[in-house]
């Protein structure tokens, strides 16, 4: 008996109440949220309760199915008054888990990836900005710490005025070429622009305001030109040998 009680103590010591702990065990086996946490949770095996903490940087996902702690963007916390652990800042990272935007206002293309306080660097795609908010690359526009002129390096002209005699409507988006680059353009909605690539044999047609055959856009430099015109020879010799290898069959 003085065993049982023994380790009853130990037991409160480790993981707080075990009366609560116990509480907390809505099945045999599963987890539970700890009041007035977001990152603490209990375990129950065989209707045994454990308190356990989900590393630094996650929170509990009562929702989960499976590992129960997730990133903050999947987890709702609704516990009140709410505290989680400190962090447990790395050399590379602030957190030991989670997505963190690099660089600043003007420098919005890459994001970490932190596992286990290692920092891992990721680009996203030419023309999109890390988007915290979601945790995915999106427009600079759609990015509210995104400065998206800065960071792509063109500013939308001032829009155009309204034309009452004729009785237009002010364009919602307008469309300009990139002047470094014929295979670029940008996409100006609500004066902020977006950066748009045409396909690799294909080029920003101004007469046309959309992406054209290279061979129909005469302000292209030879280089890209010539390169356009590999991509294209090079397609249409694969789909002669698909062609002709469907007929052996």
């Amino acid at each position: 008996m003085a065993k049982i009680i023994i380790s009853a103590l130990l037991c409160l010591a480790m993981f707080g109440s075990l009366a609560q702990a116990a509480g907390g065990c809505r099945e045999a086996n599963g987890t539970a949220p700890v009041s007035g946490s977001c990152d603490a949770y209990i375990e129950c095996k065989n209707g045994v309760a454990e308190e356990k903490l989900c590393p630094d940087g996650l929170l509990y996902n009562e929702k989960s199915t499976g590992y129960p702690c997730g990133y903050p963007i999947d987890v709702e916390c609704t516990q009140a008054q709410s505290r989680l652990q400190s962090a447990q800042p790395t050399e590379d990272c602030p957190h030991q888990f989670g997505y963190y935007r690099m660089g600043d206002a003007s420098h919005c293309g890459q994001f970490m990836n932190c596992a286990s306080g290692r920092g891992y660097v990721f680009d996203c795609p030419e023309g999109l900005a890390w988007n915290a908010a979601t945790y995915k690359c999106d427009w600079p526009d759609q990015v509210e710490d995104c400065d998206a002129e800065a960071f792509l390096g063109f500013s939308c002209p001032a829009p155009g005025q309204k034309s009452d005699l004729l009785g237009e409507q002010e364009a919602d988006y307008t469309f300009h070429p990139s002047s470094d680059n014929c295979q670029v353009y940008f996409i100006c909605i609500e004066n902020r622009p977006r950066r748009i690539s045409c396909g690799e044999d294909q080029a920003f047609n101004q007469e046309t305001m959309q992406c054209d055959d290279i061979d129909n856009v005469p302000n292209c430099s030879n280089d890209i030109r010539a390169k356009g015109a590999e991509i294209k020879a090079a397609r249409a010799s694969a789909a002669a040998g698909r062609k002709a290898a469907g007929k052996l069959h």
